[in-house]
């Protein structure tokens, strides 16, 4: 899948509309609204965090709220290079976990992984000081925005693309200071119920561990 670059941030009367709790260099976590990051240089440290080949491991949460739930298990791993003057970041990944389809073979939103390959890039945004994201999975379907970076946690809501009625994303992504670990979790809400979760771990992997594991061609 050929590398897209990350597109223009929205206008801030834009950002309002396609996330409403991330305004004015702010961001609300679990009702909480937090002061984010107005250092170019801190967010340009935590964006060389993401660089490197990564296993994915973590789980797929079917149901959501108030529903009967199925975990599925998720396996895969990428490779993330620097690009650009200003620690651009470049994903190629191959993440996947069982499918689950509905009823005579129903889609089921979060049942099939799309993520077989896609790609992700993240970006220092300097108008805004934030940072800028692009997602595109293995239908072509991009999902992009611009989020706001809180201690070590860039936090991100953006509308669903592909999934019918009111839909938001919420994306939280915690790379740890010492650029192992890096946490995401990423909540599918319709209608303002959760009815996925995407909870993912990524572990940083030596280049010789990932040449063995046959890196994202598969």
């Amino acid at each position: 899948m050929a590398a897209a670059a990350v597109p223009p941030a929205p206008s801030p009367a834009a950002d309002a509309t396609t996330g409403g709790e991330q305004q004015l260099g702010q961001v609300t976590v679990e009702g909480t609204r937090l002061k984010a990051t107005r250092s170019a240089q801190k967010i340009v440290d935590w964006l060389k965090r993401l660089v490197g080949p990564f296993r994915y491991e973590g789980s797929v949460e079917l149901g959501g709220e108030g529903a009967s739930r199925q975990a599925l298990p998720v396996s895969g791993v990428a490779d993330c290079t620097a690009f650009g003057r200003a620690s651009g970041v470049s994903c190629t990944m191959m993440v996947t976990w069982p499918e689950v389809h509905g009823e005579n073979g129903a889609q089921v939103p979060g049942g099939v992984s799309t993520l077989a390959p896609a790609i992700i890039q993240y970006g220092l945004d300097p108008d805004h000081i934030g940072i800028r994201y692009l997602q595109v999975d293995n239908k072509g379907l991009a999902n992009y925005g611009q989020g706001y970076l809180v201690g070590d946690t860039l936090t991100t809501t953006t509308p669903c693309v592909g999934i019918e009625g009111e839909c938001r994303r919420i994306t939280t992504i915690d790379a740890h200071p010492d650029g192992n670990t890096t946490e995401m979790r990423i909540d599918i809400e319709q209608d303002f119920v959760r009815t996925v979760r995407f909870s993912f771990v990524l572990h940083r992997l030596s280049p010789g561990q990932f040449r063995r594991g046959g890196g994202t061609s598969r």
